[in-house]
């Protein structure tokens, strides 16, 4: 299964999965995809399924994201839930989760799928 980005309808939100062994051209390729889909759709919702992933992103690639997500003037109305896989080291996500909080991005990592889901979709 490859990496990828598309628009749910059902809630409306981008839906980002990574699968298999992410490297940082997959980091900037699917955000950049999921990003295109904001702007057409204006969802600002975002849901990133990382329970696929069979390796973890460099803590640099994860700060680079961090950096262009918090450029775009969508703070007020961007909200990630980020579903790690059993696997992952939960350091290099919540990394990613306090770098984001702390440039006023709604932020959070979960587990479970479904609990991320309640997170994201809660007004």
């Amino acid at each position: 299964m490859a990496s990828s980005a598309r628009l749910l309808d059902d809630p409306p939100l981008i839906e980002v999965v990574y699968a298999g062994a992410v490297t940082a051209e997959t980091l900037a390729e699917v955000p950049a995809a999921a990003l295109a889909l904001a702007r057409e759709h204006d969802v600002w919702h975002v849901l990133t399924d990382c329970s696929e992933m069979t390796s973890d992103p460099s803590i640099f690639s994860l700060y680079d994201l961090a950096a262009l997500l918090s450029q775009l003037g969508v703070a007020a109305r961007y909200r990630e839930a980020v579903v790690l896989s059993t696997t992952s080291e939960r350091d290099g996500f919540e990394f990613y989760e306090n770098t984001m909080v702390n440039r006023g991005l709604e932020v959070r990592c979960f587990r479970d799928r479904w609990d991320a889901l309640v997170w994201l979709c809660a007004d």
